[in-house]
């Protein structure tokens, strides 16, 4: 009697499981089939009389303008300095500025970047008026605020705004002449709409563009 039992109850609750996933899989299967159909109508109305957009062909901004890229930073002193320095390489004379967020008691980090500050104009160092750590939240509303004041010690508005790690690595695609993250935004039209936050693509591929 209790093996029949247990046998009925573990047949009720494999159905109600099967049920369940069924249910909560539908949304999914939507999701992929308009993806689907998308892309299918996507290949016969449009990639059959265009070529696909690639990063090599990307056309530049018609209205350029500054990009600014946001670095929070805490307890990053092993990282910050090899971090600014390669994307100042890799970026050359794009038209950027690179904002970096400290906290007055993280002096190996202040030391790591202002090294680079002191001497390079493009790179603008924050510091915080909470030691930290606090959150990452609050280190970008302290970057903001540099934006803004910036903004207002040059007279020149930032077009947009690129959210970067100290701990990744800044990339570029060869082929291109203005770097691709910072290309990719200058296209867009202004800055509220353009607060990303981008992993860099190989720099031996050729990526396909985004979607906008």
């Amino acid at each position: 009697m209790l093996v029949a039992f247990l046998a009925i109850a573990h047949r009720e609750i494999l159905l109600f499981a099967v049920a369940g996933l069924f249910v909560g899989g539908i949304d999914d299967l939507l999701i992929d089939v308009l993806f689907l159909c998308r892309r299918v109508w996507r290949r016969l109305t449009i990639y059959s009389r265009h070529p696909r957009m690639t990063t090599a062909t990307m056309p530049h901004s018609p209205n350029p303008g500054r990009i600014a890229v946001l670095v929070p930073a805490w307890d990053e002193a092993d990282v910050i300095g090899p971090m600014i320095r390669n994307a100042l390489h890799r970026w050359q004379d794009a038209n950027y500025r690179i904002f970096v967020g400290v906290y007055p008691n993280d002096r190996a980090t202040i030391e790591a970047a202002g090294r680079i500050a002191a001497h390079e104009p493009r790179v603008i160092l924050a510091i915080n008026s909470h030691p930290g750590p606090t959150t990452k939240a609050d280190c970008l509303n302290l970057l903001w605020r540099a934006m803004e004041a910036e903004e207002r010690k040059s007279g020149f508005a930032f077009k947009a705004v690129l959210l970067h790690d100290a701990d990744n690595v800044v990339t570029v695609v060869n082929t291109l002449a203005t770097p691709l993250p910072l290309r990719w935004l200058s296209i867009w039209p202004n800055k509220i709409s353009n607060l990303l936050k981008l992993r860099m693509p190989s720099p031996h591929i050729s990526t396909p563009a985004l979607a906008l």
